[in-house]
């Protein structure tokens, strides 16, 4: 195991690069100054029941993690994931009894408060929104063209429309909106660098980072093209399945 010395300051390293919230990079700080602290139980040679219990409390962590670090689209937040995963995995095989007060209760806050930042980041999030209706689109666009039925009156004309969309330019849309999503997601990057820095513990910073990201999507052609483009997919399917 490294000095605590040495462990305390590669935290400080990793809070400074990844943007970790104060609160999580006090409660690192405090539990790896303190990690050689266990030197009865490394001399017993097997770790205490407390111990063990501590480790499975950090294992539930890290699998409550998952695959988040790896995800591709701006609103998972990946990096600030990566930085969590590193975090829980650490605590998950060498945790200490005494790391499952403070550490344990600021990484679990840290978690619930990132993952509710990042919903609130995914209605401007166009490639996740591409990766949730693609599947319904690609079926869609397979399917062979309806024959068309007796004329609608007035008042059903629309829906009649969306519901006889042909499969071909279903097909298009979906690729205009693969085309366009990386490139709303490009011109919303001010916004995208904001969310993956910004101190989650400081409201106003957060609701200054998600008033800024909806300006940018507003003044995106991109992201007005991706959002037309995802109501007209996931119209025509909603009314084929009906």
């Amino acid at each position: 195991m490294p000095s605590p010395r040495a462990s305390v300051d590669h935290a400080v390293f990793v809070g400074r690069r990844h943007g970790l919230v104060p609160a999580l990079l006090l409660g690192l700080l405090l539990t790896l100054a303190g990690c050689g602290s266990s030197e009865e139980e490394a001399k017993a040679g097997a770790p205490s029941k407390d111990t063990v219990a501590c480790r499975h409390q950090w294992k539930a962590l890290e699998d409550e993690v998952g695959d988040r670090a790896s995800r591709r689209e701006p609103s998972a937040l990946a990096p600030r994931w990566n930085s969590v995963a590193a975090t829980t995995s650490y605590y998950a095989n060498g945790a200490q009894a005494a790391d499952c007060d403070t550490a344990l209760n600021a990484q679990q806050k840290a978690m619930d408060d990132l993952t509710a930042f990042g919903a609130r980041l995914r209605p401007y999030d166009m490639e996740l929104r591409l990766r949730l209706v693609k599947p319904g689109a690609e079926q869609y666009a397979a399917r062979p063209r309806p024959k068309p039925g007796p004329a609608p009156r007035e008042k059903n004309k629309r829906e009649q429309a969306a519901r006889a969309a042909k499969p071909s330019d279903i097909g298009a849309a979906l690729m205009t909106f693969t085309k366009q999503a990386p490139r709303a997601t490009r011109q919303q990057g001010a916004g995208w660098e904001q969310a993956r820095v910004v101190d989650l513990a400081d409201n106003a910073a957060v609701a200054r980072t998600i008033k800024d990201l909806r300006f940018l999507s507003s003044e995106s052609s991109a992201y007005r093209a991706c959002k037309a483009l995802s109501a007209q997919i996931r119209t025509a399917v909603r009314l084929a399945r009906s």
